[in-house]
């Protein structure tokens, strides 16, 4: 212990930042040394473990386990003496109430809080809205705030007018609007926003759900709530770096920025008929994860990404193949191809491009299958592939699952004519 109090004050608070905010606190005891240190910290994080005392008598509306966090919370933000917060956390269930979060909230704010993330979950109780937490008013109007992580039982009530000229990261995880225009009205105020994660899979009275936003370089949106209610997703974010949509409840998604240049990698995972917004937007990107079912107006339309070198594609889709032989044609610099499950085998015959696709013949070096299922369509496949692909350096296949004794085995497989004198088959990760 001495040695570790031999260490400048600013080696210790960044050891004690790493460690419970309740931990943090008990080293007050250890000597003289120790008693205020704690004071300047500048993370907090606060854990109310309310699922240890789910079934705890209550008393005066309250566990006693819950009123001693509430005591504690409430001494530490008050004798918090750090100028500045760098990391205010909360984790809390049922029994957090509006008042006490709002009250510590501006006590964050007072002191010039940068990233404040709050997660509430009562999803133990059927009262469930009885129990939803209001967020103060006076947290959209926080200049110094950088980041903000909502998490579940959270209703942001947005005021008319949002000032947040410091956020730059932005979390929104099964969050609830008070009104429609709420979401409208908090991004608006975001100028410098440069990340947005939403997940709307319990936002299902918000009919639309609009991300119009210059400054924005990654945005995440995922619902997976499925029912017969579809609401509408547009984005407009024409400096998109990142693109991640996890949609497989059907909503209408509209990219309104066809041209996104700086587009570099994109997850597009959708269950939505008429992707082709969607598809339009990322000719610029150059990783792309792909599960979604292609359109007959799509396959009508000339698209091209002339950047993509990385591509993974998810073959639970509905008619897959289709999608695999039309990615390839327009992927004229493709190098890396992944095809990702199989739970959909080929129906009928696979329909092999009318001329090689450029990226056979110059490009593609790495070709992977895994949970290959070996039907008779998909071995057609994999035999144009390892015949056409010249630059093809390895193929592998894990988690191999054939369909039939009729089916090639893996020496039939390793006997294919490939285009390629390199090129080497990877099974299970054993090479043959």
């Amino acid at each position: 212990m001495d040695m570790i109090s031999n260490l400048s004050d600013d080696l210790l608070l960044k050891i004690l930042s790493d460690l419970p905010t309740k931990d943090v606190v008990a080293t007050a005891v250890l000597s003289k040394r120790w008693k205020f240190l704690w004071m300047m910290v500048h993370k907090l994080d606060f854990d109310d473990n309310f699922e240890r005392y789910i079934h705890e008598d209550v008393v005066d509306g309250l566990p006693s386990n819950y009123e001693r966090f509430l005591q504690f919370v409430d001494r530490v933000m008050v004798l918090h003496k750090a100028p500045v917060i760098e990391i205010l956390k909360f984790k809390v269930g049922l029994w957090c109430n509006t008042e006490d979060m709002a009250l510590w909230i501006r006590i964050g704010i007072v002191r010039c809080v940068r990233q404040l993330e709050i997660s509430h979950s009562v999803e133990y109780y059927e009262e469930y809205d009885q129990h939803s937490i209001i967020l103060p008013r006076s947290l959209y109007m926080c200049a110094k705030l950088e980041v903000l992580k909502l998490t579940n039982t959270i209703v942001l009530d947005v005021p008319t007018a949002v000032c947040l000229p410091s956020l730059k990261s932005l979390h929104l995880l099964c969050v609830e609007f008070k009104t429609d225009e709420c979401h409208c009205r908090l991004l608006s105020g975001c100028p410098v926003l440069e990340e947005l994660v939403v997940d709307k899979s319990k936002n299902i009275s918000l009919p639309c759900f609009y991300v119009v936003m210059p400054s924005l370089e990654r945005l995440s949106i995922r619902d997976t709530w499925v029912d017969d209610f579809a609401s509408k997703v547009v984005i407009n974010a024409p400096s998109l770096k990142y693109l991640n949509i996890v949609d497989p409840a059907g909503n209408d998604i509209s990219c309104l920025s066809e041209n996104m240049p700086k587009m570099a990698e994109a997850n597009v995972n959708v269950s939505h008929q008429s992707p082709d917004m969607v598809m339009r937007s990322l000719t610029s990107v150059k990783r792309l994860s792909l599960c979604l079912s292609l359109s007959a107006s799509m396959l009508q339309q000339h698209i091209v990404f002339y950047q993509l070198v990385h591509l993974e594609l998810c073959v639970d889709a509905l008619k897959w193949w289709e999608l695999f032989t039309w990615m390839l044609e327009s992927s004229p610099k493709l190098q890396v191809l992944k095809l990702i499950k199989s739970m959909n085998p080929i129906e009928g015959r696979w329909g092999q491009p009318r001329s090689v696709p450029e990226c056979l013949l110059s490009h593609l070096n790495t070709f992977e299958w895994k949970y290959y299922i070996g039907g008779e369509e998909e071995n057609k496949l994999v035999a144009y592939i390892l015949k056409n692909a010249r630059q093809l350096k390895t193929a592998s296949f894990s988690d191999l699952k054939f369909a039939s004794k009729k089916t090639p085995t893996k020496e039939e497989l390793v006997s294919l004519p490939r285009g390629s004198s390199s090129c080497k088959l990877m099974f299970d990760e054993k090479r043959l």
